[in-house]
Formats: C-alpha cells, sequence, structure tokens
C-alpha cells in the first residue's frame, strides 16, 4: 500500500503545500503493520464526512480548495460544537507520553520516530536513497550524514547478494564452453 502526501497542516492551522518539491505529491510506501493499523482506522472513518479545505500555494496570497476526508478525525471520540473535524498539529503532544507510558516503553518525543524509523530501516539492509524518498528528502545525502553510523557494512551479506544476483549475468564458464553444453 501506498500513501500520497499532498499537504501539510502549519502550527497556525493552515494547510500548505510540502515545503520541498521532494516532497509534494510524495509517495509513501507502507509496511504491513502501518496497512493493518489504516485499515482499522478505515473502520471508524472511511464514512465520514468530506470537508472543503483552503490550501496555501507556495506562489504567495495564491490558495486552492480542495475536499478531503480526514482517516484520523476528533469526532471519532468527542462530539460537540467546539470539536474540529481535523486534529491541531500539537494534539499528538497532548497523547503522546500516556501512549508511552502504556506501551511500556523507554519516553522519546513524537518526533523522533522519524529517526527509528530511519535507523530500523537502515539496520534493517534498506537502501538510503529509498528511505531519503520516504522521509521526504531530496536525495540520500541527509540520510549519510545524520544515520551514516547506522548503516553496518554488512560485507558478507553484500558480497553474497552480489554472487546471487551477478551469477545470473555473468557466466562461470566462457561463453564458447557453455555454448558447447
Amino acid at each position: 500500500g501506498t500513501i500520497i502526501v499532498k499537504r501539510n497542516l502549519t502550527q497556525t492551522d493552515e494547510f500548505t503545500l510540502p515545503k520541498t518539491d521532494a516532497g509534494t505529491d510524495r509517495v509513501i510506501y507502507l509496511i504491513q503493520p502501518a496497512i493493518d493499523a489504516l485499515r482499522n482506522q478505515a473502520q471508524l472513518t472511511r464514512l465520514g464526512r468530506q470537508f472543503e479545505v483552503e490550501v496555501k500555494l507556495r506562489e504567495y496570497g495564491q490558495s486552492v480548495i480542495q475536499p478531503c476526508t480526514f482517516v484520523f478525525s476528533p469526532q471519532c471520540v468527542k462530539r460537540g460544537p467546539r470539536t474540529g473535524y481535523h486534529y491541531a498539529v500539537n494534539s499528538i503532544n497532548k497523547i503522546w507520553a500516556p501512549i508511552i507510558k502504556r506501551a511500556g516503553i523507554r519516553y522519546r518525543n513524537a518526533y523522533q520516530s522519524r529517526h527509528t524509523y530511519a535507523c530500523w530501516s537502515l539496520s534493517a539492509g534498506a537502501n538510503p536513497n529509498f528511505i531519503a524518498t520516504q522521509m521526504g528528502h531530496t536525495d540520500a545525502q541527509m540520510v549519510y550524514k545524520v544515520y551514516g553510523k547506522w548503516m553496518s557494512e554488512k560485507s558478507a551479506e553484500q558480497v553474497s547478494l552480489l554472487n546471487q544476483a551477478l551469477s545470473r549475468y555473468a557466466p562461470s564458464l566462457p561463453q564458447s564452453m557453455v555454448a558447447a553444453q
């Protein structure tokens, strides 16, 4: 599954385009636990009301109206005249610490989950260019700079991978002997 990032919500409660061209209409590939969580969430919100939101463009004073059906809505848990149709940027900060405590893990702020994703992905052998794209960076330089220490060389694994892949293209026998067989 994938998600396409088309807009951001700012601290001033405005919808804007992502800050870099690399982030505009960025496709994020989801791992299975994320797909499962979003499917569960869809049970609550997929039939929710569609809202028209104003999205500020990069050109000063320019904006467009876009339809949105929010995946996460405060109206699922609380109804009332002051309940908005989307969460505010800092909403996560109000519930993050209790969630971390209930999960029984060491406290880290919510933004650090981005770093955790990058480190775990690199440790698992993911391609730095793929991770850079997932995180909205224009290239892998930032990944190498910030997370380089998490990229183990895994030399034996790399040699095995190359042997397996290249053996299909580079035969171990000369062409004349292969043709004679």
